[in-house]
Order: structure tokens, then sequence, then C-alpha cells
């Protein structure tokens, strides 16, 4: 199952999407003792305030969760889960932007990457929970290079609500169904 979960910054999208993968987790255990609860954080410890923000949310999920901190090459890490596995990717805003500006990939590049990630997914038969912000909303910005990571950005988007079997927008904390349902 393919779960897209996107909002704004600060909107609540992060903890509606740890509160859904634990839900799925727990539903899962009862039916197979053997699966696992992962959080693929792709955000890098680029300065103290960063630092400290990943302790505290490290800490908050406790140790029910397996965390993996990768910024740029997810698919070996997808590759290692089981059916029914409960993996929540948060967020793939800063993967774009650490793709897109450290590794120059064009966006047909990470398309390629994300089309990977979810064929994976189905394969291996888990449940992927994908975070993301949404940057579109409001005036067009004037920088081209922003303008170019907000277009890849959403056109990735795109693609992910296509593909997923739920996609969901947090707003203010409130869950609002755009595809599937729970």
């Amino acid at each position: 199952m393919i779960f897209f979960i996107s909002g704004g910054a600060r909107s609540g999208k992060s903890q509606f999407a740890e509160q859904t993968a634990l839900s799925y987790f727990y539903h899962m255990k009862e039916e197979n003792h053997r699966v696992s609860l992962h959080y693929i954080a792709t955000a890098k410890k680029s300065d103290d305030e960063m630092v400290e923000r990943i302790r505290i949310h490290q800490h908050d999920r406790g140790e029910t969760w397996h965390t993996f901190e990768e910024s740029f090459h997810l698919e070996p890490i997808l590759s290692n889960f089981n059916k029914g596995d409960v993996i929540l990717l948060d967020c793939m805003t800063i993967w774009v932007s650490n793709v897109m500006f450290e590794l120059g990939l064009r966006l047909e590049e990470m398309e390629e990457r994300v089309n990977r990630w979810l064929s994976i997914a189905r394969e291996n038969q888990f449940h992927l929970l994908i975070v993301s912000n949404d940057v579109n909303e409001g005036i067009p910005h004037c920088d081209d290079v922003v303008q170019s990571y907000m277009y890849s950005l959403q056109r990735l988007h795109y693609n992910l609500v296509q593909q997923s079997d739920i996609a969901v927008q947090v707003q203010a904390g409130i869950p609002l169904y755009w595809k599937g349902e729970i």
C-alpha cells in the first residue's frame, strides 16, 4: 500500500503520518508478529538547530521505530523491507532538495528513482507512507532555481498521487482525503 501525505510547514502532517504508520503497524502485528516499523529520515544534521530537532523527533518516536538516516540513496534501504512492514519516509521535500542541488539530478532521474521505490513497495508488499510539503501555494517565485525546484517537486507529487492508494493533505492537523480512505 502506498500512502502519500502532504501539507504545509507545521501543518501536522508528520504527526498524522506517524500516528497512521503506528496504527498500520499494530494492525499488521496482529496478523504477523514479524512485521517491523521503520522511519526513513532524509534530513541532514546541517546545524545545531537541526541536530536538536532530529534528537527530539527520535526521542518522541521512542524505540518502536527502526530509524534510517539517508539523504540520497533510498533504494538499498527500501529493498530490505519485508511483506507487511510499515515504512514512513519523511520527507520527500528534503530528499528532492538533496538530490537536485547536491547530486545534480534532473526531474526525469528523480522520477525514475521514485518509481523504483514504489515498485519495490508493491513487489515486497509493504506499507510505504511518504510525507512531503506543499510548496506551490501562493504567488509564484521569481527565482528560476526556486521555480525549478517547486516545479520538480510538484511533478513528483502528481506522480505519487497517481500511483498511491491513499492521498491526504493535512491542514491545521486535520486530514483531508483526496484519494482513498483508511
